[in-house]
């Protein structure tokens, strides 16, 4: 079975890396979403444990056509009995680029009336359409004269986990903050730590990992259980076999901390959603006070970009981050994403690496500062200085 997974655009081959590891076969990256292989358990599985996935799709009718006319002929044809029956609720959603329309979402009205036509006409009924929460959603993707109709196995997307209770201002996408984990190739055996972690995002999704519970731990419903094939043994047998409950003790801290006591509060009431018992905890303080485990780590920090701030206050927070950096963090990761490349400046510390991502609509750059115990000399050639 062909299967198509969603992702944010920096994070295919992170997610194909997940798709490996699960078992999926004929896998290939492109822009913002990995096609692969699999069978029904596979898609369940890929539904519960993928991090760093919007949705999960199966295509379920491919076709050209050659205009309007021919389009809506041709959904016609679909024999929507095979994905859903008249008592379910449904919607479409997609993404249209075709000369052959000038407004882009009627192409899904045209669906949405083609299923709603199907069954009026074969039983005198039409189902409900619900486009906050259906029961069955239709994707519908068109690249000029091609169309593909799929089955959005997810529903509700994947990064909603159910955990995240409240917020702080613009918070950090959950499927975002774990593919950032991903990229900074934490060892999950080493101390984990957020200084502006606001409601607890990246701590959450770190601890998770660690503990190697699923991210969707906490929710309760997907679109496949309302498609007529669906088999609710396999179901239960591969939810019940995933870790439910952490470890009993991690050798290593994970740490969120805010100077926000009002987000940390949201924070903590985050995590009660979650089986993660003590191996994970926030704190109220400034960075700058902030006192860090002992033994290496990561870092991996969400700051302000500036939007809510001054610039001159920004470009000030930004160096006093690379001051905490060099004199608190030695033997550090230390991992910032920021769309405000003048304030990357005020750090002053060179990068090892730079990665491209995207904050919702805004572009960043992830950015790891490596910093060494002792000069760089001591740690590139193991002497020490006279």
């Amino acid at each position: 079975m062909k299967l198509v997974a969603k992702t944010f655009y920096g994070l295919e081959q992170v997610l194909a890396n997940e798709l490996k590891e699960l078992g999926a076969k004929s896998i290939e990256p492109g822009n913002r979403v990995v096609e692969f292989s699999g069978d029904k358990e596979l898609l369940y599985r890929s539904n519960l444990w993928l991090r760093t996935a919007i949705s999960v799709l199966v295509p379920v009718h491919s076709f050209h056509f050659k205009d309007e006319d021919d389009f809506k002929r041709k959904l016609s044809e679909i024999n929507f009995n095979k994905f859903m029956n008249v008592k379910r609720t449904f919607a479409v959603k997609g993404a249209v680029h075709s000369k052959q329309f000038s407004y882009t979402k009627y192409p899904m009205l045209l669906l949405k009336d083609s299923i709603v036509d199907f069954f009026n006409d074969k039983y005198g009924d039409r189902p409900t359409v619900d486009q906050k929460a259906p029961n069955v959603l239709f994707d519908l993707h068109i690249s000029e004269n091609n169309c593909t109709v799929s089955l959005n196995s997810s529903g509700a997307p994947l990064f909603q986990r159910g955990y995240r209770k409240s917020t702080g201002d613009a918070p950090l996408n959950e499927a975002v903050a774990a593919g950032l984990i991903y990229l900074s190739e934490w060892d999950k055996k080493s101390n984990f730590i957020d200084v502006f972690c606001g409601s607890g995002t990246l701590p959450i999704e770190a601890a998770l990992m660690a503990n190697g519970i699923p991210p969707q731990i906490a929710r309760k419903y997907y679109s496949f259980m309302y498609w007529p094939d669906f088999d609710q043994m396999l179901w239960e047998q591969i939810y019940k076999s995933a870790p439910a409950m952490p470890k009993r003790e991690l050798n290593f801290k994970i740490i969120g901390s805010d100077s926000d006591p009002d987000i940390i509060l949201k924070a903590r009431n985050n995590i009660k959603a979650l089986p993660l018992g003590k191996t994970i905890s926030f704190e109220c303080r400034d960075f700058k006070d902030f006192n860090p485990p002992e033994g290496d780590g990561t870092l991996i920090s969400n700051p302000p970009y500036g939007e809510r701030m001054d610039d001159q206050d920004i470009l000030d927070l930004y160096k006093e981050i690379g001051d905490f950096f060099k004199n608190n963090l030695p033997g550090y990761a230390c991992w910032v994403l920021s769309s405000n490349f003048d304030a990357f400046k005020r750090i002053e510390l060179k990068p090892s690496k730079k990665i491209q991502i995207y904050n919702g609509s805004l572009s960043c750059d992830f950015r790891k500062y490596d910093i060494f115990r002792g000069s760089l000399v001591e740690h590139k050639y193991g002497v020490k200085k006279s």
